[in-house]
C-alpha cells in the first residue's frame, strides 16, 4: 500500500474550506449537508437557532450524539473531539453540560466562538491536534466524536487517549462510517476518501479489537444505515 503523506494535508485543507464556505457533498454524490443534514438527524430547532450561520452550514456529523449523552443520569463533563461546526457542543452546553470542544481547524473554532458570543454556556473551545489530547486524566464522563475518528490514521493512540481522559465507567460515543464489506486499497490511499471518512473506516470487529487493546471494558457497535460495502454506525465504549 503506498504512503499516505498527502492525507493529512487534504483533511486539513478540506475542513478549513468547510469552515469558511460551508459543507457540500463530494462530486458525483447527492446527500444532505449543513442545516439539512442536522435536521435529518434530529437536531433540535432551538440548537440550530442558537448556532451562528457558519456553525450550521459547516455541519458534517453522522448522528445526534448529544441525545445519548444527555440520556445518561449524570451531570456530563464532555470532551467534544473534532467538534467542527460546534453543534454538538452547543446542544450539550445549552442543556447544562460542561464541554471542552477540541478542533484542529481555526476556521471551525471561529464558527463556534461566533455562536458563543453573548451566550452564558460552559463551553471551552480548544485548538488542538489529535490523537494527543491536552486534557486532564480521569476528568470526563463522556467523550464524543461525530464523523471524526475515521480521519485519524493512528487510531490505537487515539483510543488510548480516550480511555485515559475518562472517569471509571465513563463512555465514548463515536458516530462514523463503518466497513461491512471489502473496500479496495486504492480507495483507502485516496486523500479525498479520507476526508469523507471512507479511507480510514474500520469494521465493527476492528473497533472491538482496538477498544480491547486500549483498555476499554466494553465496546458496542450499532449499525444505523447500510450502503454496502459501508454503513453508518455508532460505537459506544465503556471504560
Amino acid at each position: 500500500m503506498k504512503a499516505r503523506e498527502g492525507i493529512l494535508d487534504a483533511v486539513l485543507d478540506a475542513y478549513g474550506r468547510i469552515g469558511r464556505d460551508g459543507s457540500r457533498s463530494p462530486a458525483g454524490m447527492n446527500f444532505p449537508t449543513g442545516a439539512a443534514l442536522a435536521e435529518n438527524l434530529g437536531y433540535p430547532r432551538r440548537v440550530l437557532d442558537l448556532a451562528a450561520t457558519g456553525s450550521v452550514s459547516s455541519f458534517v456529523g453522522a448522528a445526534p450524539l448529544p441525545r445519548y449523552v444527555l440520556a445518561d443520569r449524570v451531570t456530563p463533563v464532555v470532551a467534544d473531539l473534532g467538534c467542527g461546526a460546534g453543534l454538538d457542543s452547543l446542544w450539550l452546553g445549552s442543556a447544562g453540560a460542561r464541554v471542552y470542544s477540541l478542533e484542529v481547524s481555526p476556521e471551525m473554532i471561529s464558527n463556534l466562538a461566533a455562536s458563543l458570543e453573548g451566550e452564558a454556556l460552559n463551553i471551552t473551545p480548544v485548538l488542538a491536534f489529535m490523537p494527543g489530547l491536552p486534557l486532564r486524566t480521569g476528568s470526563f464522563t463522556h467523550a464524543i466524536m461525530n464523523g471524526v475518528a475515521n480521519i485519524i490514521p493512528d487510531k490505537i493512540s487515539l483510543m488510548e487517549e480516550l480511555c485515559r481522559i475518562l472517569v471509571s465507567g465513563g463512555q465514548v460515543l463515536i458516530a462514523d462510517v463503518l466497513t461491512i464489506g471489502e473496500v479496495d486499497d486504492s480507495i483507502r490511499d485516496e486523500p479525498e476518501a479520507w476526508v469523507w471518512c471512507v479511507g480510514g473506516a474500520l469494521s465493527p470487529g476492528e473497533w472491538r479489537e482496538l477498544s480491547r487493546r486500549a483498555g476499554f471494558a466494553k465496546c458496542e457497535v450499532s449499525i444505523e444505515e447500510r450502503f454496502e460495502p459501508l454503513a453508518r454506525g455508532i460505537i459506544r465504549l465503556i471504560k
